[in-house]
């Protein structure tokens, strides 16, 4: 959750490195190096009348950093925020194949709070219309025969336990890829918003999959995901996850002091 936000234009100054600044400079430090190694300059450091400074690249987006600070870059668009966050926003949507509409960007709310809201509104339409499940292989031991008994199993540790039987049966279960990469977002997110509405839907979403393990290779799991008609409904959501969790889509930034940055490479210029 973030206690501090800082919105600038693209190519703008961010913060003037002072004594006052000292720990905020020293993670934009590490952040601006990282982004450098990369090659994707959201961050730079540079100088303005003579004072080392941190300016805005070329991208566009979030950075959420440790100590709680918010950092939003938009796109240039003069004095006017509101469109340039619009733009913004309508990028971000162009991108997980989910149809912009003003009305769900509420007054004052930033990028990253819209971010989360359309990835926790569109997980509980997936919710509400019902989760993938398929079968799986389960081995348990279990006191009536379900499945196919494995005989040497079950010897070995039920043979003072004469009232169980060690079986091997299918189970009718949500714990399928899709699901696992949903979970782990939802528990991600739902740190790092400040919206009581977002914050409510993400934990009914981690409720409601509380049966489905987390990920342990969460980069991995997408090539899991398999593409069917009755599958359609995740697309939206799987993108935002992409973004958030696989490099190859290059919106996702790291650093020591972040928690999360989103950033996508825009046009220049924005006009209204």
């Amino acid at each position: 959750m973030y206690t501090r936000h800082i919105c600038v234009s693209a190519h703008e100054m961010i913060l003037e490195c002072s004594p006052e600044n000292q720990r905020l400079s020293e993670m934009l430090g590490e952040f601006a190096e990282v982004c450098a190694a990369e090659g994707r300059k959201a961050i730079t450091v540079g100088r303005r009348h003579g004072v080392s400074c941190f300016n805005a690249g070329a991208y566009c987006g979030f950075a959420l950093l440790t100590d709680g600070t918010l950092i939003e870059v938009l796109p240039p668009a003069g004095k006017d925020t509101d469109f340039a966050r619009k733009v913004l926003c309508a990028e971000f949507c162009k991108r997980c194949g989910y149809k912009f509409s003003e009305s769900g960007l509420r007054p004052g709310m930033n990028f990253m709070e819209y971010f989360i809201s359309i990835f926790a509104g569109e997980t509980m339409k997936i919710i509400k219309s019902g989760v993938l499940s398929a079968y799986k292989s389960r081995e348990e031991n279990m006191t009536a025969v379900h499945g196919t008994i494995l005989f040497p199993e079950n010897i070995r540790r039920n043979l003072v336990h004469r009232e169980r039987v060690y079986v091997r049966h299918d189970v009718f279960t949500p714990d399928r890829a899709e699901n696992r990469i949903i979970k782990a977002a939802s528990a991600m997110l739902m740190k790092l918003t400040a919206d009581p509405h977002s914050t409510h839907l993400l934990k009914e979403a981690v409720s409601f999959l509380d049966e489905v393990p987390a990920p342990h290779d969460i980069r991995a799991e997408f090539s899991r995901c398999i593409n069917t008609r009755n599958a359609k409904k995740y697309s939206t959501v799987l993108s935002i996850c992409r973004m958030l969790f696989d490099r190859s889509e290059e919106t996702a930034f790291s650093g020591r002091y972040v928690q999360c940055a989103q950033f996508y490479r825009m046009r220049r210029n924005a006009k209204n």
